[in-house]
């Protein structure tokens, strides 16, 4: 996965990045939509939907899809640890809270779709609906031991 990925300035006066753990970090930490505050460093945490609701409806569909590709990157990890570890690994169950919750952003984007709040392709919603399926049966085979822990 990509580190610290920026994406280009957005018009007005927030700009929001897609926050990417580096290799060391990505079986422990989340993706995460950042808003920078000022001219600082400094950022808040925010959500796709609020970074969408934020931007012009033009950025959109650019904003989604950064979204999906560093889905389906987490698809991939998810894939490895699956295969590579046994049913009750711990390493498998912060890939799959993590893959649950960074589905779930893109999963909540595209309920506003289904109410007109954001416009879609068809073909580009399916391909999101698809990831999030993928997202979604990774997440259970990682979590599926996740009651027997104490």
């Amino acid at each position: 996965m990509a580190q610290n990925r920026l994406m280009a300035k957005p018009a007005g006066r927030s700009q929001y990045a897609l926050v990417v753990p580096g290799q060391t970090e990505s079986l422990v930490a989340t993706p995460t939509w950042a808003r920078r505050i000022g001219r600082s460093a400094d950022g808040q945490a925010v959500t796709l939907a609020m970074v969408l609701e934020d931007q012009p409806a033009t950025r959109h569909e650019d904003l989604i899809s950064e979204h999906l590709e560093v889905l389906e990157q987490m698809i991939r990890l998810a894939d490895a640890v699956l295969a590579s570890t046994s049913v009750e690994a711990p390493e498998r169950r912060p890939v799959g809270f993590s893959l649950l919750l960074f589905a779930g952003e893109l999963a909540s984007v595209l309920q506003e779709a289904t109410m007109g709040a954001v416009s879609l392709e068809p073909a580009f919603r399916r391909m999101c609906l698809e990831a999030i399926a993928a997202a979604t049966l990774n997440a259970g085979g990682c979590l599926a031991a996740t009651a027997r822990l104490p």
